[in-house]
């Protein structure tokens, strides 16, 4: 019973952590201060981890097992494979709406806690979602798309999503700038059954 409630408090605490970090950011965060606005002692936090970093590589990688769970299970309410698809994929910027754009230019800044984001979060859903495509072109709802080419583009669009530069730029959010792209992609692989006719280059 006694390991039982250790580990509900671990929980609690990393998702505090997660809280925290994820509406600040975390490199001007010390371990007293996060100690502090949790109620707890800085003991309690060593317990979890040895040093702040290893506390905030646990909390994404608690927060990212929780969020795939959640969209997964949101998935799972689409009647037709692109439509499970597509709402995977707009789940996910709805799960990032609370992620600052300090949180994002702080895991730029260290290795370790960039690892984590990309192993424990990015992966796993890109993994899921790419398959999820792949169902649905197999279903023939969607037009057939070079599955490999996709998964690295989506890649590529997940750190242009994370750049604070590029989104201040554009005067969007993070999960604004996701939903944009999830707009682009559906309109691309939505099936039409005409042919359309290649353009003709002009003759020189």
């Amino acid at each position: 019973m006694r390991r039982r409630l250790d580990d509900g408090r671990r929980e609690e605490l990393l998702d505090g952590v997660m809280d925290i970090i994820a509406a600040r950011g975390f490199s001007q965060l010390r371990t007293a201060s996060l100690a502090r606005e949790l109620h707890c002692s800085e003991s309690s936090l060593y317990k979890i981890a040895p040093s702040k970093d290893s506390l905030v590589v646990l909390a994404i990688g608690r927060w990212g097992a929780r969020t795939l769970e959640s969209l997964e299970a949101q998935a799972e309410q689409a009647k037709t494979a692109s439509e499970r698809a597509r709402l995977y994929f707009r789940a996910a910027a709805a799960a990032t709406h609370d992620l600052s754009l300090a949180f994002y230019a702080d895991m730029e800044r260290f290795e370790s806690i960039r690892l984590a984001w990309w192993t424990r979060v990015v992966e796993p859903y890109l993994d899921r979602f790419v398959e999820l495509v792949r169902c649905a072109e197999e279903a023939a709802e969607i037009r057939p798309v070079n599955i490999p080419f996709l998964a690295e583009v989506l890649r590529q669009i997940s750190v242009v999503t994370r750049d604070d530069r590029i989104l201040g730029g554009a005067g969007l959010t993070h999960e604004q700038a996701v939903l944009e792209v999830d707009a682009l992609i559906w309109e691309g692989l939505r099936w039409r059954p005409e042919k359309i006719a290649s353009p003709r280059l002009p003759l020189r």
